[in-house]
This record gives structure tokens, C-alpha cells and sequence, in this order.
């Protein structure tokens, strides 16, 4: 057995010698340990947890979707991370804080009293400590309540879920608003300016030019025909029906091109007040509901029997240390002796 082996058992030996000889130390601090801690833990109110979990929908206006025949993402389609952190951002607001705490009352709920001057300031850390909003690796997101009531946090909870869906509405409704109005005022000059194009276009049709295009080659083939035949009559009457289109069959060709891509142009107008009605009135969901809380029944916390073994391991450990450091410090001084 070499030297380094001897000073480890030597060690052992004297580390459970300094134990055995403090043990009646050791089993007294580890029971005073074990009933504060039991006592503690039965001190704690119990705590129920309540959990939600929602969806966000793609980016994409899900109302536009119903419109259009290819339906591959938005109104069916969860979002990823950018809607995940888009609505985690607003769930996290104080504006929803807000709401969330006016509806229930939360002020009451947990006994704050209105008349301090950290009024606010401790009822928003009691909501941040009770209620967890927060991103899961599927890019849902969970909605974790913790209340002294199993009912409150599974209220709570689904309270969060619904006014979340509100708020989004509404900031969503908010633009769909503007745009609307924006989009009824283009509207409306356009269908002016189309109103005003087929009065003109009317107007060249009455002087006799609705096909130029069929009418002219109509025209100079019987107006060569005539001029072959030397009928004076005839020519006279066509020259005057030819030079018509001198005056009026390019406009009748620019009004005609003008109203069709003000009416192509009005369609897509119609369809995105369609689009900008539905958002504006909040009639489609913002969220996808995956699971709403239930009332939980059982506790979350305290876990008393991991409390009461922590606190008594802790406490034993540090009364060995304590003694061992008590020992090493004899020895310090019989050798400084």
C-alpha cells in the first residue's frame, strides 16, 4: 500500500472518528432541522396550478383567406416564431395586465389594498409571480395560474384565454379601420373617374363608332368598292362615315382599354373592403384554443416532503462541516503551539 492510500484511510478514519464523537450534536440540529421545516411546510398555504394553451394563427390575414380558393395557410394554419412572439408581446402588456385584472377583480382577490402608495407596483408583481405567460418548444403558447383557490386559477386562466383573443381583435381592428376607410375613398374615386369614362365612351358610341376596329375595315372595303365604281353617292356618304373615326375611334380605343383596367381595378378595391370589413368587425378568432384550464385537484405547491428532507439533509451536512472545520482548527493550533 503506498503513502497516498495510507493518508486517505487515515483521513476516513478521522473524519468518521470527528462524526461518531459529534453525533449526538449532529441527530440534535437534524431534528430541530426536521420539525422547523415540517412546521414551515405545514405554515405554507397551499397552491393550485391551472394551465392553458393556445395557438396563434399564421401572419396572414385569415379573413382574405375566405375569399380565395387556395386555402394553404392562415385561417387553419398555427403560427411559428414570429406570430408566437408577436403574441407573446401583447399577453405580456400592460394593457392586458390591465384588462385581465379589472375583469376579476384581482386587486380584491389578493387582498391589495388600493389606498398605498405601491399600489399598482405590487399588484403587477403579483400577477407576473401567479400568472406565467410563456412560449413552449412547439411554439404554443402555455398560460400557467397559481392561486390559493383551485377554482380562481382555473378562472383565472381561462380569463387570460379569452381576453387575449379580444385584445388582438381589437389592435388588429384598429388598422382594418383605417384601411377600410382608405380603401371606401379610393373606392369611390375610382368609380367616379369609371363613371366619367363610360359617359364619354357613351357619347362616341352615339355618333355611330362601337366596333372601330370591325367598322373601319367594313368602311374601306365598300369605300373602295365605290371609288372602283365611280358611285360619287356612295363615296360621299362614306368619306363622311370614315372621317368619324378620324375624331373618335382612338378614344372610343383609350376609353375602352381605361374602363377595363379601372374596372379590374375597382374588383380588387370591392374584394379588399370585403377583407378590411370582416377585420374591422372582429369576427374571426385570433387564436387557436388547444386546451382550456380545468380546475386542478390537487396542489402544486408546497411539495412538503421535499421541503422537510432538504431542509434536514441541509442541516445535517452543515453541522458535519461544521464540525470537521472545528477540528481542523484544533489541529492549527497545536501545531502553531
Amino acid at each position: 500500500m503506498d503513502n497516498n492510500n495510507i493518508n486517505m484511510d487515515r483521513s476516513m478514519s478521522s473524519i468518521t472518528q470527528i462524526i461518531w464523537n459529534g453525533k449526538k450534536i449532529i441527530l440534535f440540529i437534524s431534528a430541530i432541522a426536521l420539525i422547523s421545516s415540517l412546521v414551515a411546510s405545514l405554515l405554507i398555504k397551499n397552491q393550485y396550478k391551472a394551465t392553458a394553451t393556445i395557438f396563434p394563427p399564421v401572419a396572414n390575414q385569415v379573413s382574405k383567406e375566405l375569399l380565395t380558393e387556395n386555402k394553404q395557410e392562415g385561417l387553419t394554419s398555427f403560427g411559428e416564431t414570429e406570430e408566437m412572439e408577436q403574441f407573446l408581446q401583447v399577453l405580456n402588456s400592460r394593457t392586458f395586465k390591465d384588462m385581465v385584472i379589472s375583469k376579476l377583480n384581482l386587486q380584491e382577490h389578493w387582498e391589495i389594498d388600493p389606498n398605498i402608495p405601491e399600489y399598482k407596483f405590487k399588484t403587477y408583481k403579483e400577477f407576473d409571480e401567479n400568472i406565467k405567460i410563456k412560449a413552449t418548444r412547439y411554439q404554443s403558447i402555455s398560460i400557467e395560474v397559481m392561486d390559493q383557490n383551485p377554482q380562481w386559477s382555473s378562472e383565472i386562466a381561462n380569463t387570460v384565454v379569452d381576453l387575449s383573443d379580444s385584445l388582438m381583435r381589437s389592435i388588429k381592428a384598429q388598422v382594418a379601420v383605417d384601411a377600410l376607410k382608405a380603401l371606401e375613398k379610393q373606392f369611390k374615386l375610382v368609380e367616379q373617374e369609371l363613371t366619367s369614362l363610360q359617359d364619354s365612351l357613351a357619347t362616341i358610341m352615339a355618333n355611330g363608332i362601337i366596333d372601330p376596329e370591325r367598322q373601319a375595315e367594313k368602311y374601306y372595303k365598300e369605300y373602295l368598292n365605290a371609288l372602283l365604281k365611280g358611285n360619287k353617292s356612295q363615296l360621299s356618304i362614306l368619306s363622311k362615315e370614315v372621317s368619324k373615326f378620324g375624331s373618335f375611334g382612338a378614344k372610343h380605343v383609350r376609353y375602352t382599354f381605361e374602363i377595363d383596367e379601372l374596372s379590374t381595378q375597382l374588383n380588387e378595391l370591392r374584394k379588399n373592403m370585403v377583407v378590411a370589413r370582416i377585420e374591422a368587425n372582429q369576427e374571426i378568432p385570433t387564436r387557436f384554443i388547444i386546451d382550456r384550464a380545468d380546475i386542478p385537484d390537487r396542489k402544486a405547491y408546497p411539495k412538503r416532503s421535499i421541503i422537510v428532507i432538504t431542509a434536514t439533509l441541509s442541516a445535517l451536512l452543515f453541522t458535519i462541516l461544521l464540525l470537521l472545520l472545528q477540528e481542523h482548527l484544533k489541529q492549527l493550533r497545536k501545531s502553531v503551539r
